[in-house]
């Protein structure tokens, strides 16, 4: 079966190894030269529920979880049933285990099926079941032809710090499964895949957490406070193995309010500073995002979005902070929201996150997902030295000679800040309204010039830091749509299959995402007939926040289901608006 975009979904219970089949496959993909984009979800418990792994794998990149599956690994019945409830399923080709799988009749898998006793396999190579999700990884690659060379490589690589005995049982595990299913698959089901392309620049293959991770070590981050969250954690984690490498410091809290300001703190001090969370933390930062604001504070704040409300979906995806983040806080505090795309722009977006914090003295938070959060993706290797950074002004001695004034009320709103013990530059951080010396003050005059002076610099960013992510404007479009964050390789397979049926559309996908750019968004709103606004919630919160501010009447497609959106979905939405239009 020749194939040069595949898709294989590996599925089972909590606990029987399926994410880690499908990673190390996804790594051995890779270093084979493919391209590849995963999509994981599975249950918090730490047995149990349902698990499953999908990734797409092509020779030139990849945006997408894809639309559908050419190969189903079922480890369990549950497995085979969330396919037949999956109407995108489609699976081409299935492989279950007949000892645990008894019922496969649905239309959703209309494929060739093969029962491969997955368990028997497992205890006659090795003498247990430890590792039948190794067998399975061995039937996955022999149906795709990977080189067998890549594969061990892969179990060396994983197990060869628990000893040699545990390498040769996953090595035996690994080759009784590419075995069996070059036995018993036909020729004609296994999948051809063309020669990978070769790559222009290095090809790594990292997560969202991951690429935050190292870009806030690019953009000079030396603080992290953090508590422990779902989807959020991975990237404490990752700052707490390499941070001190770079002579910072990872620092465990109680719990997210102390985290955030811990960061408040280590930033007054003069270091660049970032806590990571999810939902449910950064609604309990809320107070401390107001005091950064009112102290004209440096911090950057990374929001893992999951699932809501409350303790919610939280392993699995979605969108719904995006009200929270811009407003969401008691009062009114200046904040700046961003959004990454993919993983390579979590890169990118966190070293500008950084980089807004600094120069407009500002919390900035940058939204992910948990879709991005643990999505494993190939991407180019970064160019670290294209990156540049900006660093906080601070007072010259002609400032500190005339009497240093930490607030003072500026054109941009944005005032040196001296680091806490300079000669001279003494002077009064309160979370109380202030004056310019920062002594409190609490009459009206003076809480209506600090309040303009502190909204003055979201007035300087929406200006000068206003960007369109992706923007394309076609001519003769009548549908313009619009989104954020990690729908954006969905959309764009969308629109190529839109474009072929002859339907035209505008697509605008900001990364900057508060404050509103109107030199962005108003000349997209006015030139098209119908708005459409895509994202993973269920009220379309970036729509409401258009409808408010552009008086427009956006058509909101919204997906609420702990799951990404497919270019399927896209495609029939967008479709339908387009016969409005």
């Amino acid at each position: 079966m020749k194939l040069d975009d595949c898709v294989v979904r590996i599925a089972g219970e909590g606990g029987e190894g399926v994410i880690s089949c499908g990673q190390l496959l996804t790594l051995a993909i890779a270093r084979a030269g493919y391209h590849v984009h995963t999509w994981k979800t599975f249950p918090s418990e730490i047995r149990g529920g349902l698990a499953r792994y999908q990734f797409r794998l092509k020779s030139e990149p990849v945006h997408s979880i894809g639309s559908s599956v050419d190969v189903l690994m079922a480890f369990n019945q549950e497995a085979v049933d969330d396919c037949c409830r999956d109407m995108s399923c489609k699976a081409r080709l299935v492989v279950y285990d007949p000892d645990t799988t008894k019922d496969i009749g649905c239309d959703a898998i209309p494929g060739n099926r093969y029962g491969i006793a997955l368990n028997k396999i497992c205890k006659d190579a090795t003498g247990g079941l430890r590792a039948k999700n190794v067998v399975a990884m061995g039937v996955v690659a022999r149906i795709l032809n990977l080189d067998m060379p890549v594969c061990r490589q892969m179990i060396v690589d994983e197990w060869s710090r628990k000893g040699q005995e545990v390498v040769d049982m996953n090595q035996r595990a690994l080759e009784a499964g590419y075995a069996r299913a070059g036995e018993e698959i036909k020729p004609a089901d296994l999948i051809e895949l063309p020669a990978p392309a070769k790559a222009g620049r290095r090809l790594l293959v990292m997560s969202g957490n991951d690429a935050v991770a190292l870009g806030a070590l690019a953009a000079g981050c030396r603080v992290a406070g953090g508590y422990p969250i779902t989807p959020a954690t991975s990237v404490f984690e990752y700052l707490c193995k390499v941070m001190p490498r770079f002579g910072g410091k990872a620092i465990q809290t109680e719990d997210e309010i102390a985290a955030l300001a811990t960061c408040i703190g280590a930033s007054f001090a003069g270091k660049k500073a970032m806590t990571v969370t999810s939902g449910p933390g950064i609604a309990l930062m809320c107070e401390l995002i107001n005091l950064a604001s009112m102290l004209e504070t440096p911090v950057v704040i990374v929001d893992v979005q999951r699932g809501g409300p409350s303790t919610g979906l939280p392993t699995k995806t979605e969108q719904s902070d995006l009200s929270f983040a811009t407003e969401g806080t008691p009062g009114e505090a200046p904040r700046i929201v961003l959004a990454a795309g993919d993983v390579e722009d979590c890169f990118h977006q966190t070293i500008r996150a950084f980089n807004l914090a600094e120069k407009y003295q500002l919390p900035v938070i940058l939204m992910t997902d948990a879709s991005l959060a643990f999505r494993l993706q190939t991407i180019g290797e970064p160019d670290l030295g294209a990156v540049r950074l900006v660093e906080r002004e601070r007072p010259g001695a002609e400032a500190i000679a005339a009497g240093y004034r930490r607030y003072k009320d500026t054109a941009t709103g944005v005032s040196p800040m001296a680091i806490p013990g300079t000669p001279g530059a003494a002077h009064i951080a309160s979370s109380l309204e202030h004056l310019e010396t920062g002594a409190p003050d609490y009459s009206p005059a003076i809480h209506q010039k600090m309040t303009a002076k502190r909204f003055r610099k979201l007035d300087e960013v929406a200006k000068a830091e206003a960007d369109s992510g992706v923007a394309d404007v076609r001519e003769g479009a009548r549908v313009g749509l619009i989104s954020w964050g990690s729908t954006e390789g969905a959309i764009r397979e969308a629109r190529a299959r839109l474009e072929q049926e002859g339907i035209r559309t505008s697509y605008l996908h900001p990364r900057l995402l508060w404050p509103l750019a109107d030199q962005v968004f108003r000349p997209f709103l006015a030139g098209h007939e119908r708005i459409v606004v895509i994202e993973e919630n269920f009220t379309g919160q970036l729509a409401r926040i258009l409808r408010a501010r552009y008086l427009i009447e956006p058509i909101p497609v919204t997906k609420c289901a702990g799951a990404p959106f497919t270019p399927g979905e896209v495609y029939s939405a967008v479709k339908e608006a387009a016969s409005r239009a």
